[in-house]
């Protein structure tokens, strides 16, 4: 049973952790440049992995699912800012939304992607 004062945890919480270096770097980034808008991604994030909204969906083609730890798992974006992109993968096992990739920009991957289509 809580106390008063204690911290009081979420009862079935996601674990957030970067799937590399170079997205914990991304995350950090993020994070320094648009705190409010990295609070929000992660509050998206952990709260409904897989909800779809104007700011949030799974990618698409060869980017839908992606290995992280030898498991294929999709991976989803959400998108803190205007730019700005958080990309991550769902373990639903073990509860762990892996991020792939974070910044306050475009992916080149899927920048790539657009400038073919269009």
């Amino acid at each position: 049973m809580a106390r008063r004062g204690a911290d009081i945890p979420r009862p079935r919480p996601w674990t957030v952790k970067a799937a590399d270096r170079q997205a914990a770097v991304g995350w950090d980034r993020l994070v320094s440049q648009a705190l409010d808008a990295a609070d929000r991604a992660w509050v998206a994030m952990t709260s409904d992995p897989r909800r779809t909204a104007e700011r949030q969906h799974q990618l698409r083609g060869s980017l839908a699912q992606v290995t992280v730890g030898g498991k294929k798992l999709d991976q989803w974006q959400v998108e803190p800012t205007g730019g700005g992109r958080v990309w991550y993968a769902i373990d639903d096992e073990d509860r762990v939304l892996w991020v792939t990739q974070a910044g306050i920009a475009h992916p080149k991957e899927t920048e790539a992607r657009r400038q073919r289509r269009g």
